[in-house]
């Protein structure tokens, strides 16, 4: 009993210091105004954020500094130190296949291209392709950076360990991530930037990133939580411990829920077809997604496991006509909606099959405004 009085006793230590920090900055915060950030009035994507980073990669753009960003970034990515003379400079450069590189960049002596996955999956055959196309271009003098948020690896179905490991060998593919290394890049960058306004733009950015990536709050109480950690480890294993295995609890029901659901069968209006993803690790969560599509538009409803969390999600895919987004509003379609990982196996199956009825139901509204019109 005494062991739990002095968990509970932890518990209010940390929470009366979050509530401390919370308050400080609902004092201050109309003179600093912690979380404003003008990323916060468009819709940021990775075409977006890919030109974003072309922007300042490219010498000839308009923020005046040159190729002082391009320098660093060659510096930091690249091993052999090379004059760095620009030739090339594209977005969504189009290659063999109809692939597109998300960032090309042509040097003398060497021609850099940027996978950003950000938010989707890996195509089949995607890096191997773009590995074989910058082979032949370039003569073999290429680096083929694979950018996502937390350093993940490729999967097989982009290309094969063999071939990854070679290339990696060789030096001519690195997977770099947003949270180690273009944030740790931007910082490099606002030092040697001569321009304030670039510089605020910078800082904005990276703002963004730090959020969108990791979770970073206004306020860092790291350290002080830290220091409470430290000298109350046995309570705090024992909260840990706890947390595993709620999380195991929910990696378990959504495991079952994702072989259940592999099984099903959705009616389907004329036209409309269903791909299953299966579960997967994203970005430190578990997601189990179904894809339902027709003429190009996509929608995707998954559940999602983040932390002891379980939520029923969608989203649209790029290049999906918007007028979706008001056919699904008018239908209560929600997006992150927190769902009670405690009901059953058939329950969660059937909440997840409602959504797929609801996005079916979408493309056949969506076909009678077409037809309408």
């Amino acid at each position: 009993m005494n062991e739990f009085k002095e968990i509970e006793n932890l518990l209010n230590i940390v929470k009366s210091r979050i509530d401390a920090h919370l308050k400080f900055k609902k004092e201050y915060d109309k003179q600093l105004a912690f979380d404003f950030s003008l990323f916060q009035f468009f819709t940021i994507g990775e075409n977006k954020i890919s030109q974003v980073l072309a922007y300042f990669l490219d010498e000839n753009q308009n923020h005046g500094q040159g190729n002082i960003f391009l320098k660093e970034f060659v510096k930091t990515f690249y091993d052999k130190e090379i004059e760095v003379q620009q030739l090339e400079n594209i977005c969504e450069k189009i290659i063999t296949e109809n692939r597109r590189i998300d960032i090309y960049i042509k040097l003398k002596g060497l021609t850099i291209a940027i996978e950003n996955k950000i938010w989707a999956d890996d195509q089949k055959n995607q890096l191997k392709d773009y590995s074989t196309f910058l082979e032949q271009k370039s003569k073999g003098n290429y680096l083929l950076l694979y950018l996502n948020p937390y350093g993940l690896e490729p999967t097989t179905n982009s290309i094969k360990e063999k071939l990854k490991e070679n290339l990696i060998e060789q030096k001519k593919l690195k997977i770099i991530s947003y949270k180690d290394d273009i944030i740790s890049l931007i910082n490099n960058w606002l030092v040697i930037c001569e321009a304030d306004n670039v510089s605020h733009f910078l800082k904005e950015f990276k703002k963004y990133l730090e959020i969108k990536f990791l979770g970073k709050n206004t306020l860092n109480m790291s350290k002080e939580l830290r220091t409470i950690i430290h000298e109350n480890e046995r309570e705090v294993q024992h909260l840990v411990n706890e947390y595993k295995g709620i999380e195991n609890d929910i990696l378990s029901k959504l495991n079952s829920v994702g072989k259940e659901l592999d099984k099903s069968q959705a009616d389907l209006n004329f036209g409309v077809e269903i791909s299953k993803s299966g579960l997967f690790n994203w970005n430190g969560s578990r997601v189990y997604k179904y894809s339902i599509s027709k003429n190009g538009n996509k929608i995707w409803v998954q559940f999602v496991k983040e932390e002891i969390h379980l939520y029923l999600n969608y989203y649209l895919q790029e290049g999906t006509d918007s007028v979706f987004k008001e056919i699904l509003t008018g239908l209560n379609f929600t997006a992150n909606t927190e769902i009670n990982y405690n009901q059953s196996i058939s329950e969660l199956v059937n909440i997840f099959l409602n959504h797929v009825k609801v996005a079916n139901e979408s493309f056949r509204i969506y076909d009678e405004q077409k037809e309408n019109e």
